[in-house]
């Protein structure tokens, strides 16, 4: 399964999920996204460690009613307010679409996202390929 690697089909899985969470909102449709938690994700102001340390590798996020009204994606990523613990601690979420592993409506997956558990793909990584690639040793004579 070398493809969930390739670069384009992480933009089209993207851009796959960015319309469904578009569509969702724009019809104010309840949704929850399951997001691995190891990176692309921000909590503004910071949850307290308490709150913190409750998350797992996989969280799920419930988006409706406030939450749901709040909610809109910017360039790719998925921005909500929510409330957290006991105490509803307020704090605006942000996740990097590509660490959204599902998109659930009433429970039901609408859409799986695959490369959600690989690590991020960063311009190194992309240099990498590109130099160990042996079709471009003509370009570090």
């Amino acid at each position: 399964m070398n493809f969930l690697y390739n670069k384009d089909y992480r933009t089209l899985v993207n851009k796959q999920s960015k319309q469904q969470l578009l569509y969702l909102i724009k019809h104010s449709i309840d949704f929850s996204v399951v997001v691995n938690m190891d990176e692309g994700i921000t909590f503004s102001p910071q949850l307290p460690d308490e709150i913190m340390s409750g998350f797992k590798d996989i969280v799920i996020f419930a988006i409706a009613g406030y939450t749901l009204g709040s909610a809109f994606v910017e360039n790719d990523i998925l921005v909500f307010e929510a409330g957290f613990g006991r105490d509803n601690f307020g704090s605006i979420v942000k996740v990097d679409i590509d660490r959204i592993m599902q998109i659930l409506v009433q429970d039901n997956p609408i859409f799986i996202n695959l490369t959600a558990t690989l690590p991020k793909q960063t311009s190194k990584d992309s240099l990498d390929v590109f130099i160990k690639n042996p079709k471009n040793k003509k370009f570090f004579k």
